[in-house]
C-alpha cells in the first residue's frame, strides 16, 4: 500500500537533487550546458537506472542492512553498508579514494536513512534509479566511471575535478558530496524522531 506514492514522491526527489547540485557547479562554472541532443541513449539509461538502482538497493539495503540492524543495531548497520557501497564502487573506471568516501557519505548515509524512514526499498530505489537516469540521460555525464552517455543535453565538465566529479562523474564532485550527505542528515534526523533506530541485539 502506498508504494505508487512513495515511488513517485521519490523519484522526484532524486531528479531535483542532482539537478540542483549540478546547478550549483554550474554557478561555480564547472559545468556547461551546450545544446540539446534530444533522445540520444534514452532507453539504455533508463534500463541501467532501474537494474543498478533496483539491485544495489535490495543487497546493500534490503540484505545488508537488515541483517547488519538485527545484530549490531540501525547505527552500524548504517556505518557498515555506506562503508561497503563506497568500496564497492572502487573497482569502477576512474575511481579513487576520494570517489569512494563521496558515495559512502552521500549514497551510503542518504539511501540508508532512506530505508529507516520507510523500512521499505521503494524510496532508495527510487532516489538511486532517479539519480542514476538524472545524471546520465538528462546531463550527459558518466555514471559511476561509465563513458559519458548520449543524453538529453550536450554538456561538458570545466575545471578541476574536485568541483566537476572528473571522468568518474558528479558522485565525485566536493559540491555533490555535501549537498547529498546534508539531504541524507536531514532524512536520517526524520528517521530517528520517528522512532526508527534499532538497537543491538544484546540491548533489546
Amino acid at each position: 500500500p502506498g508504494a505508487s506514492r512513495e515511488l513517485g514522491a521519490c523519484l522526484a526527489f532524486g531528479f531535483a537533487l542532482f539537478s540542483g547540485m549540478t546547478g550549483v557547479v554550474a554557478l561555480l562554472g564547472g559545468f556547461e550546458v551546450l545544446g540539446v541532443r534530444g533522445q540520444g541513449a534514452l532507453w539504455s539509461m533508463l534500463a541501467m537506472a532501474v537494474t543498478s538502482g533496483t539491485f544495489e538497493e535490495t543487497l546493500f539495503r534490503g540484505i545488508l542492512f537488515r541483517h547488519i540492524e538485527t545484530m549490531l543495531g540501525s547505527w552500524a548497520a548504517l556505518g557498515l553498508t555506506a562503508l561497503l557501497f563506497g568500496a564497492a564502487h572502487l573497482a569502477n573506471p576512474g575511481a579513487s579514494a576520494f570517489a569512494a568516501f563521496a558515495i559512502m557519505m552521500e549514497a551510503g548515509i542518504l539511501l540508508g536513512a532512506a530505508y529507516m524512514l520507510t523500512r521499505r526499498l521503494w524510496l532508495a530505489v527510487g532516489i538511486h534509479a532517479a539519480w542514476n537516469f538524472t545524471q546520465g540521460w538528462i546531463f550527459s555525464v558518466p555514471v559511476s566511471g561509465g563513458e559519458a552517455p548520449l543524453g538529453l543535453l550536450i554538456t561538458r565538465r570545466v575545471g578541476p575535478d574536485w568541483l566537476t566529479g572528473g571522468e568518474f562523474g558528479r558522485e565525485a564532485s566536493v559540491v555533490a558530496m555535501i549537498v547529498a550527505t546534508l539531504a541524507g542528515v536531514v532524512m536520517l534526523r526524520r528517521a530517528v524522531l520517528n522512532g526508527q533506530v534499532r538497537p543491538p541485539m544484546w540491548k533489546r
